[in-house]
């Protein structure tokens, strides 16, 4: 415990990073682009409305996701908190909150998540032609939904106490066991969009296996045991995840609102066309929220130690890599997006093609500032600011994405929807700069605190 928490506490930032953030960032992109393939083979083995139909099913699968950030993201930031202290204790009652929490959570979405499948499907922009495929696809993610919330759950506790190389490691057994099964199902047992959703589920299995057995091994600096759950740990950690939970939240109100507003104005193609423009731009997300992830115990160790200086830096090197990173991955989108269609699909489907690149360049034009964005929604999080974190969490997907989606393609039609994306990341970049100015004013003036006692 101690030599994680030194090593946070005195490391050069630069390296600390890329040590922290690397295992994370590779996992999630390798996550994304696992996502993206599952698109790609089910577009080719089963056509452009079995696509529309994992698009549709994608707002349900956010609801999932957002519940178990609400545990995951809350356990782990927690987690660095209290190891930044060097509460071994209070850790120990976090991983075991959290693991209760997991069982509870997933049980609840299984029950009513199958019970409501068809009105949540139809809710989500499912329709008489895709829609036995997006039943066949969810209901397989939501009966084993245990094992995603709790490989989350239990894979973000490993991360919050600073192996960061082992919840890599357990993420990325969980992404090549998907991958190779991806395809073993789609292509040699042609079971299309269930293959699909399977193989995510046996992937989840893993990783919430291997996270399982570390924490209850002499290994761990914290371990998991049924006698440290507590509820107070369990109110900390929901009330932490909150801003996190609150973001996948909206974005699965975002998936609804472009599913309808898609299939409104563009039919199938048209949530096709969304659905491909949302699994570019998650392979641009991912590693940025990796990014975040990895210097999540930075954040929160430090801050809770009082070393400010080093919270400035990590803040500031931090924002420069995502906007570095989401900047080059803006031109590569601009530069090749008729190959990106194409490789969806879209080379035999000239009316998504025709919809979708032009489409594609319009939805991605403020990518550059995403990265300054998530990173600084990120640490209002890590420091335990939550009222700052849920206000900038909430405003792009909430306050302002999802209302320009239903109001511009009242004047300039399925234009409209892709006009969205960029017009609130304007507007919500600028209230994030606010927010970042007056922080660093603040944290600047504890600098100059901590270095007048001493």
């Amino acid at each position: 415990l101690m030599e994680v928490a030194e090593k946070i506490k005195t490391q050069p930032i630069p390296k600390l990073i890329w040590a922290l953030s690397a295992p994370a960032v590779l996992s999630l992109l390798l996550n994304a682009l696992n996502t993206a393939i599952d698109g790609i083979f089910v577009a080719k083995s089963a056509g452009i409305t079995a696509l529309s139909a994992v698009t549709v099913s994608f707002g349900v699968i956010l609801i999932i996701q957002a519940l178990s950030l609400l545990i995951a993201a809350g356990a782990s930031a927690s987690i660095s908190l209290k190891m930044g202290k060097s509460d071994k204790q209070g850790a120990e009652k976090i991983i075991g909150s959290a693991c209760m929490l997991s069982i509870l959570f997933s049980a609840a979405i299984t029950i009513i998540g199958l019970l409501t499948i068809k009105p949540l499907l139809s809710l989500y922009g499912a329709n008489a032609d895709n829609m036995v495929y997006a039943k066949e696809y969810i209901t397989v993610i939501l009966s084993g939904s245990f094992f995603f919330v709790t490989a989350q759950s239990m894979n973000n506790c490993v991360k919050g106490m600073g192996y960061a190389k082992r919840a890599f490691f357990f993420f990325f057994s969980s992404v090549v066991t998907n991958t190779i099964l991806d395809a073993v199902f789609i292509f040699v047992f042609k079971w299309g969009v269930f293959g699909a959703a399977l193989s995510t589920v046996i992937g989840n299995c893993v990783c919430m296996l291997l996270a399982m057995q570390f924490l209850c091994s002499k290994k761990s600096a914290g371990n998991l045991k049924p006698s440290n759950i507590n509820l107070s740990a369990s109110k900390k950690i929901m009330s932490t995840g909150a801003p996190a939970s609150i973001t996948q939240f909206a974005l699965s109100l975002v998936s609804l609102t472009f599913n309808h507003v898609a299939a409104f104005y563009g039919g199938n193609v048209g949530v096709a066309a969304y659905g491909i423009m949302y699994n570019t731009t998650m392979l641009v997300y991912m590693p940025i929220i990796g990014l975040g992830q990895g210097i999540q115990p930075i954040f929160g160790f430090n801050y809770s130690a009082g070393n400010y200086t080093r919270v400035r830096s990590t803040l500031k090197y931090s924002v420069t890599c995502a906007t570095i990173f989401a900047a080059g991955m803006f031109l590569v989108i601009e530069l090749f997006s008729s190959q990106i269609i194409s490789t969806f699909g879209g080379a035999g489907n000239k009316a998504l093609m025709d919809m979708a690149v032009p489409g594609i360049r319009i939805f991605t034009l403020l990518l550059p500032a995403v990265g300054f964005q998530m990173i600084s929604a990120n640490y209002f999080q890590y420091i335990g600011k939550v009222k700052q974190s849920v206000v900038l969490s909430a405003l792009r997907q909430l306050l302002l994405l999802i209302p320009f989606a239903i109001l511009l393609p009242t004047v300039f039609e399925v234009t409209g929807i892709w006009i969205a994306t960029p017009t609130a990341d304007f507007i919500s970049l600028i209230v994030t700069a606010i927010f970042v100015r007056q922080e660093v004013c603040i944290i600047h003036s504890q600098e100059l605190g901590v270095n007048l006692v001493n």
